[in-house]
């Protein structure tokens, strides 16, 4: 495997891709429970209220928790992968960037509280177009890390 300082040919900046994909849950599995918990503890509030579900009021429930069940079953699902050639995550829709495209990349999270607040990676591509990628993974978080560092020293160089 090349050193991870040298940089890719195929790339504009110097990062190293690694050599197999790697891939993993984009959320951890706190954010998880809680989500399903707070979708679950919905459910069993709008049930105790006694709601009328063949009313107007009855109907915007059922489709208000539809709507946040979908999300969070998305939630459970959703993978986030990076490849040499991209970053790629799955989610109630697929979201790519290339890796030749990128412009811009910044990990966000909240140290201590990533279980709770999914740490984000926040890139922009050559074209001004934003895109954030979840990812729960401390090993892709690193990698993340590294490729934001190497896009950084390529921003300033002379």
């Amino acid at each position: 495997m090349p050193l991870p300082d040298q940089a890719n040919p195929a790339l504009p900046y110097p990062y190293q891709p690694p050599a197999q994909p790697m891939n993993a849950p984009a959320f951890g599995p706190v954010f998880k429970t809680l989500a399903w918990t707070i979708v679950l503890a919905l459910l069993v509030w709008f049930w105790r209220l006694g709601i009328d579900w063949s009313s107007r009021q009855g109907a915007l429930c059922a489709v208000v928790w539809a709507m946040l069940a979908f999300m969070v079953f998305h939630i459970q699902r959703s993978r986030i992968q990076l490849t040499p050639d991209a970053i790629e995550q799955t989610w109630m829709w697929r979201r790519r960037v290339s890796l030749k495209e990128l412009a811009f990349a910044k990990v966000m999270r909240i140290r201590g509280l990533e279980h709770l607040i999914a740490p984000r990676i926040y890139v922009r591509n050559l074209g001004g177009t934003f895109t954030f990628f979840y990812c729960h993974d401390r090993a892709l978080l690193d990698e993340f890390a590294r490729l934001a560092e190497a896009l950084k020293r390529h921003e300033q160089r002379p």
